[in-house]
Parts: C-alpha cells; structure tokens; sequence
C-alpha cells in the first residue's frame, strides 16, 4: 500500500508498516481500539514515512492553546461547520448489527442507534 490510513491504533497500527511499499507513509489519527500501540523504529528503515496527529498531544507549554482550540472545535458541530459521514441509522433493537458492523470495521462513516 502507498498510504494507509489508521484510525484504530493498537494492532492495527503495530500491523500497518508491513503492508506499505517503500516510500509508503503510514497517517495514524486515533485510537478506536482503546489502544494506542507502537511501531518498532526499525519498522521505519524501509523508507517510509509515520505521522499522526493529536489537538491534545501538544507540548505542556501549549496545553493552554490546545485546549482553546478544542473548545473552539467543539463549537463548530452546533454551528454546522462541522460534519460527519454517516454510515447507517439503526433501531435500539438492531443493536447486534451495529455491534457487527464496529467489529469489523465494516463501516464507513457513523453508525448511530436512533429510535
């Protein structure tokens, strides 16, 4: 692969550097498996390129400008400046395709349980 885009962190992001081609870059943004996860450096000596991004991961001498622009962020959704794909809606009682659909990761965009 020549970009991968990771989201999940933990294994999947552990995972990811094997499957790039040299050169590949590897953007991880999130941590959805509820872990972090690591790459070995030597992982790294093929060539490729890691980043990521975090508003909360700044410096402690911007942590006061890293929560401004949080909060500033936040803002955005009630303004409708800020959007999120939505995959599908589904009933409370469809609650094991949802639980389906987040475990495979079978999902593209939102999955939001509504009435």
């Amino acid at each position: 692969m020549d970009v991968v885009l990771d989201a999940a962190g933990g294994e999947i992001l552990r995972r990811s550097p094997d499957v790039l081609a040299p050169y590949g870059r590897l953007v991880a943004y999130g941590a959805a498996s509820g872990e972090l996860g690591s790459i070995p450096v030597t992982d790294l000596f093929a060539l490729r390129t890691v980043t990521g991004f975090s508003l909360i991961a700044a410096p402690a001498a911007d942590a006061g400008q890293s929560l401004k622009d949080l909060a500033e962020l936040t803002e955005y959704a009630p303004q409708g400046l800020l959007r999120a794909a939505v995959h599908t809606r589904l009933p409370p009682t469809e609650t094991s395709e949802v639980h389906q659909l987040l475990e495979s990761r079978a999902q593209l965009g939102r999955v939001l349980v509504v009435p």
